[in-house]
């Protein structure tokens, strides 16, 4: 292991990508963490066409990356076995695997979790560990974006590494269509709200995200602040239902994809998703819910946010694809009990 992890590599950078240097790495380097590549960049052992660069440094075709030692892998990413799962498949070929995510399944093994059931590890068994592996090339889990263990919907999986670049690149770039829909507590004034902000690590609570406005980065920017680590996210919101004066239902469309970037940017707006308990907030209900009701939206056992619909473009047909699953069972439930109290 420490052989291998001290030999220097090469890469070239294909023709299909455009995106920064740590993003592109740890595409590339299947079972190293983000945060690791990045301490090698800053270190100075990663060299672009021989000149040491930034973690964010944009990449173009042909761009040689040196890397004088790979660091330390994820063993628990190498290592992972397959597990059968009863996956909801919603579409597949041989290119992606586009999947219905229950709530309460964790998308694959990382800091945090010692969970063996994965998505990844039910993907795995389903298509074969070998399967999105090119000639040359090791394995690629087939990850292109993720949601929260308790969200559920819809997510694609890229079972070649020539799909997983393809559909990288789309979420990278935003050309693809995210669709949620969520249950919030609050009343939300206004047909439609957008939220941008810069989300950052909160450093209160390390496994929650804060969020920083634009003006109070740019605020940053000009007193010399490292922002590395800040992320630009922006949501919109379309509000479709309101119960009560306390609750709304709404559908989030995202032009960016961070780590619970809807939970932050609807708890930014004094409407947490309910049952969120990082991010949420004890609400009183309206003395009108009935009991039943009212227990209802009490036991809900995780927050309450859907993947609706997510559309991209085909890797390799270039055809415009795009796939809804329906509310869970639990979700829908609540709603259908709320359906009396609907006011818009």
């Amino acid at each position: 292991m420490a052989r291998e992890e001290s030999t220097p590599r090469t890469l070239t950078v294909p023709s299909d990508y455009a995106g920064r240097l740590d993003a592109y790495l740890v595409q590339e380097l299947p079972g190293h963490s983000r945060s690791v590549i990045q301490a090698w960049i800053k270190a100075g052992r990663i060299r672009v066409n021989g000149e040491l660069q930034k973690t964010g440094y944009t990449l173009h075709s042909g761009d040689r990356v040196d890397i004088e030692g790979l660091p330390p892998r994820n063993d628990r990413l190498l290592e992972l076995e397959p597990v059968d799962l009863s996956l909801d498949i919603l579409y597949e070929d041989d290119e992606v695997l586009v999947l219905n995510k229950p709530a309460g399944l964790v998308m694959h093994p990382g800091a945090g979790t010692r969970e063996q059931v994965t998505l990844v590890a039910g993907v795995l068994a389903h298509i074969g560990r070998e399967a999105g592996q090119m000639p040359g090339e090791p394995l690629r889990p087939g990850i292109v974006h993720r949601l929260d263990k308790e969200t559920s919907g819809v997510l694609v999986v890229a079972k070649t590494t020539r799909a997983h670049r393809h559909l990288s690149t789309q979420f990278k770039n935003k050309t693809n269509l995210r669709e949620y829909v969520a249950l919030l507590e609050g009343a939300m004034a206004g047909s439609e709200q957008t939220v941008e902000s810069y989300l950052h690590r909160d450093p209160k609570h390390r496994i929650r995200f804060a969020s920083l406005s634009l003006e109070d980065y740019a605020r940053k920017v000009e007193d010399g602040a490292d922002l590395v680590s800040y992320r630009f996210a922006k949501t919109h919101f379309f509000r479709k239902k309101i119960y009560g004066q306390k609750l709304t239902v709404a559908l989030m469309r995202l032009e960016t994809g961070r780590t619970h970037q809807i939970r932050v940017h609807a708890r930014s707006l004094g409407l947490p998703v309910w049952g969120d308990k990082l991010y949420g907030a004890t609400l009183r209900l309206p003395a009108g819910f009935p009991a039943e009701l009212r227990q209802a939206l009490q036991d809900v056992p995780r927050l309450l946010l859907h993947a609706r619909r997510l559309g991209f473009e085909h890797p390799l047909t270039g055809q415009k694809l795009a796939f809804e699953a329906p509310l869970p069972p639990d979700f829908r439930s609540v709603l259908e009990l709320l359906e009396k109290h609907s006011q818009i």
